[in-house]
């Protein structure tokens, strides 16, 4: 026993789990702490029913209990269910997700320490909690899903909803700044509607932050595209010769990113691609994968392209030009590749990723 946990072998009661250590107190509150705010959210979340030994399935069923089918998808009250369900569900999910680091402290203390009852019952704990997390996150994934078809399936339905969220955008003050949104007004949104698409400040705002958040994606700013990959003014690939000076302008995008996301490492890069100043896809480079990925949402060009071989699909030409970006890409995260010389290197390339 090392001389910190030297002082914790007298025990201290603390209901319900029973003797334990001073050592492990602070966990065991941290853990009636997360039972406490879940029961706030899910009343069938008690200490008492996560003291017993739990099936997931028997958690599925309360999960599911608690948040039931939202009913028709033609009515409003399915929309606004599942908008509310999605909510709560995340905030669960963000409860739980604690769970992980107190249950490695723990591990860390038994180190020192022979297990006793108290011990046994806050891994039991944290065992019902994190297959409640698993219930919670395929719950919302569902409710997720459901709402996403149903605003596919019934285009109507969805048209009238976006009237009413984009009408509540127009009697703000359109011109200032979202708050907690820089760069991004009201006016933005104005374009969100049937058969129209968002503006760049929406996209490059999202695109930053969702990349600034996975740690490990670098996302570049929509202007990246028509600079780097395609000709001046057109949707027309770049081609032929690429010189030392594009390589530069390649890297200077990548390196401002790089600070705008504060990332020092990363292992994919995300481009959003415009066309035409109206239809959005993107470009996904993965090296951890040995993948490039050119996602288009359009289903006509989708189920045309998938028809054609390969290098006759739409997309192929951008595909090459990407080959040469992930080559310059590979030289800044200092692990070089070459994908003109090396027929062997592994990596996978799909101009119409299904999406």
């Amino acid at each position: 026993m090392s001389k910190a946990h030297s002082k914790c072998m007298r025990a201290v009661d603390y209901p319900p789990f029973g003797s334990n250590r001073s050592c492990t107190r602070s966990l065991l509150q941290e853990i009636i702490d997360i039972v406490e705010k879940c029961h706030a959210q899910v009343p069938f979340v008690s200490l008492q029913l996560l003291l017993t030994s739990l099936p997931i399935d028997q958690l599925d069923t309360l999960v599911a209990s608690h948040f039931p089918t939202p009913g028709s998808p033609l009515t409003l009250h399915f929309y606004t269910e599942s908008i509310d369900q999605i909510k709560r569900l995340r905030e669960i999910n963000r409860i739980l997700s604690t769970t992980g680091n107190i249950h490695s402290n723990f591990v860390k203390i038994l180190k020192h320490h022979h297990p006793i009852p108290s011990d046994h019952a806050a891994f039991l704990v944290l065992r019902n909690l994190n297959s409640l997390d698993e219930c919670i996150v395929g719950k919302m994934e569902m409710v997720e899903n459901a709402l996403w078809e149903s605003l596919d399936d019934y285009p109507d339905q969805a048209k009238r909803r976006l009237k009413i969220l984009m009408n509540r955008v127009s009697s703000l003050d359109t011109t200032s700044a979202i708050k907690g949104l820089k760069h991004v007004r009201p006016l933005d949104f104005m374009t969100l509607n049937v058969g129209c698409w968002v503006n760049d400040e929406i996209v490059n705002y999202f695109v930053t932050k969702w990349c600034a958040a996975s740690g490990h994606t670098l996302g570049l700013s929509s202007f990246f595209a028509p600079k780097c990959l395609f000709l001046p003014g057109t949707s027309t690939p770049r081609n032929g010769y690429l010189t030392k000076a594009d390589e530069a302008t390649v890297e200077r995008w990548c390196r401002k990113a790089m600070i705008k996301q504060n990332l020092q490492t990363w292992d994919s890069v995300f481009i959003p691609i415009n066309e035409n100043r109206a239809h959005w896809f993107s470009a996904r480079i993965d090296f951890q994968r040995k993948r490039i990925d050119i996602y288009d949402s359009l289903q006509e060009r989708c189920l045309n392209n998938r028809e054609k071989p390969p290098l006759l699909r739409r997309n192929a030409n951008l595909m090459l030009v990407l080959l040469w970006v992930t080559e310059v890409f590979s030289r800044i995260r200092g692990k070089e590749i070459d994908l003109k010389k090396n027929a062997e290197s592994g990596w996978v390339f799909d101009p119409h990723f299904k999406v």
